[in-house]
């Protein structure tokens, strides 16, 4: 026998529904399991050919390849994006330390599961460890420069950009400069092409991540 609820709660009950079924529209990642891509991970034998070359300098560099770069390798034109923003990114008016929190922000705003060390690619610091934790951590930096540079590269990632006036003037008002926020959108592409391709390769962390 069909068990009969009084009116109010079956109305309550519909009313539940419909807002579960608003969010799962809204949140469609919710709705269903990600969908990874197989996984390739190339080396100087099964990339393509222009892929190789690429990936013969940045061995020179690190003397083996991590597995973004490797994922990369599967197309020509992503590796050599990756390479080439990467170093104009390093050659940019932002200080070593400035730049590896440019990345680490970013991807740290971008959930990269591998993104999350400085990346060895860009400017090199003795501290950039330490601050890629604290800002894994959401501790706050001590530096206030830094911690203003951290605090906008997360707006303008998860904004999209649309960042509010104040939080321009904010930026600028500890000490850089509109060449500098040009520079944090350069930085914010390279890690939006790593963290985009992470997730959707679902890349392997390794002890080279970056």
């Amino acid at each position: 026998m069909m068990r009969s609820y009084p009116m109010h709660r079956r109305i309550a009950a519909e009313i539940l529904i419909n807002i579960l079924r608003i969010e799962l529209q809204a949140f469609p990642q919710i709705n269903q399991a990600p969908h990874m891509l197989p996984l390739h991970l190339h080396d100087m034998e099964t990339a393509p050919d222009s892929s190789r070359a690429i990936m013969a300098e940045m061995l020179g560099h690190r003397g083996e390849l991590p597995n973004l770069l490797r994922i990369l390798a599967e197309s020509p034109v992503a590796i050599d994006a990756y390479r080439h923003l990467a170093a104009l990114l390093s050659t940019s008016s932002l200080t070593p330390i400035e730049q590896q929190i440019v990345y680490v922000a970013a991807a740290h705003a971008n959930q990269c599961h591998y993104c999350t060390v400085p990346n060895p690619i860009i400017g090199d610091h003795p501290h950039a460890g330490e601050m890629a934790a604290a800002i894994r951590r959401g501790e706050r930096l001590d530096d206030p420069r830094l911690q203003a540079l951290r605090r906008f590269v997360a707006a303008m990632t998860e904004q999209r950009g649309w960042v509010a006036e104040g939080q321009v003037e904010s930026f600028l008002s500890a000490g850089f400069t509109r060449e500098n926020l040009l520079e944090v959108v350069t930085g914010i592409a390279l890690v939006t092409l790593s963290s985009y391709a992470n997730h959707v390769f679902a890349t392997p962390v390794d002890h080279l991540a970056a």
